[in-house]
C-alpha cells in the first residue's frame, strides 16, 4: 500500500553514516545501555513498522493513542482498525480520540527502565491538539529513570522526522539535553501542510474552534491548512482539489534546500503517489507515502492529504557539545 522501501533504505544508510559526523571521542565510543537514551513517541508521528529495521531501532518505543469508533476502543496496531475507521468515516459514525493515560505512560517508562536505559526522551504530538504530552509529564514524575518530555508542537511525519533525527544519534554518547535540543530544533522548523475534502470531521472533533467564524464560508471549498505553533490554521480556500494540491506543491517545492519531504494520506493513495513523484526532485531523501495514523485520520477524514516539510539540518558539530 505504501511505497516507503527507498526511504527506509536511505534512512538505514544515513543511520550508519551519521557516526562520521561525530568529532573526537564520541566517534569511537559505543556507550553501555545504561548510558544511552531511549526515545518514546506516539502513533501520531506516522512512523511505519519498517523503521524497526533501522540500526538503532531498539531504542525506539511508540505509545498508541486510542481511537474510539462508536463504543469500541482501538489502538493503531489493531488489525481491523483502518478497515473499521474508513467505514465509520464514510458513514459519519461518531469518532473520538483520547490521550494515552498517565498509567499507560508509567507502564511504558517502567518497561524501558527495565531494559537498562539511563534516560528517556519522550517526544509527542502538539499539546494544542492532544493532552498526550501532559499525560507523559504526569508519568515522568514517578519514573525510576529521568524522563525529558518534549511537546513537538507538530504532528505526522514532521514529528516523525524529529524523532528519527534523534534516534539515529542515540549511540554516540551524546547527552539527553543535547538530543532534546536536536528534537526541539527540528520540530520547530518543520512544516505540516494539508488539505481535507471538507471541514465536517474536524468540526465534530473540535479541532477547528479558531475557524468557527468562517466555517459557513468553507463548506463548499477544499481548504488548505497548516500547523502553526501546534494549532491548525487556514492558509487558503480553493474550490477544487487540483487547486489545493497546486498550492501544497508550490509551498513544498519553494522550501529552502536541503529539505526532506513526505506525503501522508488517508484513502486516496493514487493522488498521494502522484504528489510524491512531483516532489521527489525537491527532496534530499526519497519521498515516502505513508498512511495517516488513525489518531489524525479520525479528525481529518477520508481523502485527507498532507505534506511534511522537514529541513535537512546540519548536525555535524553536535559531537562537540
Amino acid at each position: 500500500m505504501t511505497e516507503i522501501a527507498p526511504w527506509i533504505a536511505r534512512l538505514a544508510v544515513r543511520s550508519r553514516d551519521v557516526r562520521s559526523e561525530a568529532v573526537g571521542w564520541a566517534r569511537y565510543i559505543k556507550p553501555q545501555r545504561r548510558d544511552r537514551v531511549a526515545i518514546v513517541t506516539d502513533t501520531s508521528a506516522a512512523l511505519p513498522d519498517e523503521v524497526y529495521k533501522l540500526p538503532n531501532s531498539s531504542e525506539l518505543f511508540i505509545i498508541p493513542i486510542p481511537v474510539m469508533i462508536g463504543d469500541q476502543i482501538y489502538n493503531e496496531d489493531d488489525d481491523t482498525l483502518h478497515h473499521d475507521l474508513s467505514i465509520a468515516l464514510a458513514a459519519g459514525t461518531a469518532l473520538r480520540t483520547s490521550r494515552p493515560s498517565p498509567g499507560q505512560f508509567s507502564a511504558l517508562y517502567k518497561h524501558v527502565a527495565e531494559q537498562g536505559y539511563g534516560h528517556i526522551l519522550s517526544i509527542h504530538l502538539s499539546s494544542k491538539l492532544s493532552g498526550t504530552a501532559d499525560a507523559a509529564r504526569v508519568a515522568a514524575q514517578t519514573s525510576s529513570v529521568p524522563v525529558t518530555v518534549l511537546d513537538s508542537y507538530n504532528a505526522g511525519l514532521s514529528l516523525g522526522n524529529a524523532v528519527l533525527d534523534v534516534l539515529i544519534r542515540t549511540r554516540l554518547g551524546l547527552s539527553p539535553h543535547f538530543l532534546a535540543n536536536i528534537a526541539t530544533r527540528q520540530s520547530s522548523v518543520s512544516q505540516t501542510i494539508f488539505t481535507v475534502p471538507n471541514l465536517e470531521t474536524l468540526r465534530k472533533g473540535g479541532r477547528i474552534s479558531a475557524l468557527t467564524g468562517i466555517l459557513g464560508q468553507l463548506l463548499q471549498v477544499r481548504p488548505v491548512m497548516q500547523l502553526n505553533d501546534g494549532a491548525i490554521e487556514l492558509l487558503d480556500r480553493p474550490r477544487s482539489e487540483a487547486k489545493a494540491l497546486s498550492i501544497i506543491t508550490e509551498i513544498a517545492t519553494s522550501a529552502s534546500p536541503p529539505v526532506r519531504l513526505g506525503v501522508q494520506a488517508y484513502g486516496d493513495f493514487d493522488t498521494a503517489y502522484q504528489l510524491a513523484a512531483e516532489l521527489q526532485d525537491h527532496s534530499s531523501m526519497p519521498v515516502p507515502v505513508v498512511r495517516l495514523p488513525a489518531v489524525l485520520a479520525a479528525h481529518l477524514g477520508l481523502g485527507a492529504l498532507g505534506v511534511s516539510i522537514s529541513p535537512d539540518l546540519d548536525y555535524a558539530s553536535y559531537g562537540t557539545a
